[in-house]
């Protein structure tokens, strides 16, 4: 019997500790660290390390606008990004959620996007307002493909939201695809047998049903709403110092800091208001998820 339990045991630990494990080295000991070097003045290279205690908070707060530019675009791109993704995906998914020869063929066309590296589609899109669009104005003589779309800060804010959209639409299409297969179609019958329209069978049965669906996908962008993606901000981006102000998120901010400036201490206490930040929000927005439907609710 004893036996029994400790092999139980074993195999529970076998299945357990990959996960502890990359929790503890890819999460917890880097915060740990991000936490200590906060708190120092260092380069990154020598090895002469000083205590400034929170000042390095202090200088980010008070006297580094580029910081605080960097968190209200981050906000601000999340909240595009969010609602324009979530309604384009639910709209996608209810065409595409249709028993069709092409609605297969029509998914992974909009999957496809999901599984590039951002790298890759940030010189795909970085190509296309660029020389692609350079091509199509000598074509067409249309002065809207002669606009520096990336240059130019305010236009470089959409094409990012555009990017993000793009490539992320497939992901959100298969989840709302999924609730909306769930749904009852004895609840559809009954509502076409009443004389429901299509829109009336949408908003009255499968948008409420949606409902724990597009919770639980707001929650987990939620979850990394400071953490926009920098390989896509700083393909786009470089090191155009133009942009700075306007399309500069708190992740391509950290990394030029530590990489132009070599100051650790202040990267370290972005990062840590950036973690620090994302989690508070997540986890207000929980509360109010478990508030007003528990089934969309994270934890």
């Amino acid at each position: 019997m004893k036996s029994k339990k400790i092999k139980e045991v074993l195999l529970f630990a076998l299945f357990v500790f990959p996960a502890v494990a990359f929790v503890l080295f890819a999460t917890d000991i880097p915060f740990v660290m991000n936490l200590y070097y906060s708190v120092f003045e260092w380069n990154g290279i020598g090895k002469s390390m000083k205590f400034v205690g929170l000042d390095n908070f202090v200088k980010i707060f008070t006297n580094d606008s580029l910081f605080w530019k960097g968190v209200t675009f981050t906000l601000k791109f999340a909240v595009f990004y969010v609602v324009i993704v979530n309604v384009i995906s639910l709209v996608v998914a209810m065409v595409m959620s249709k028993e069709r020869k092409s609605s297969s063929v029509g998914r992974a066309f909009y999957y496809i996007p999901y599984i590039i590296s951002l790298t890759a589609i940030s010189l795909i899109w970085k190509f296309i307002f660029g020389p692609g669009f350079e091509a199509l104005y000598d074509i067409t003589g249309w002065e809207f493909f002669n606009w520096s779309w990336v240059g130019t800060p305010k236009l470089a804010f959409y094409v990012v939201v555009i990017m993000a959209v793009w490539q992320n639409v497939g992901f959100y299409m298969v989840n709302y695809i999924a609730g909306i297969i769930a749904v009852p179609k004895e609840l559809i019958e009954a509502a076409k047998i009443d004389g429901a329209s299509r829109w009336q069978q949408i908003k009255s049965i499968s948008l409420p049903l949606l409902a724990p669906t597009a919770i639980t996908l707001l929650l987990l962008n939620c979850g990394k709403i400071m953490n926009a993606d920098f390989g896509m901000f700083y393909s786009m981006i470089g090191n155009n110092a133009q942009l700075y102000s306007t399309t500069d998120v708190l992740d391509t901010f950290i990394y030029r800091n530590l990489r132009l400036n070599g100051d650790v201490g202040m990267s370290s206490a972005a990062g840590l208001y950036q973690s620090v930040l994302s989690t508070a929000i997540l986890l207000f927005m929980n509360r109010l998820a478990r508030k007003h439907n528990p089934d969309g609710a994270l934890f």
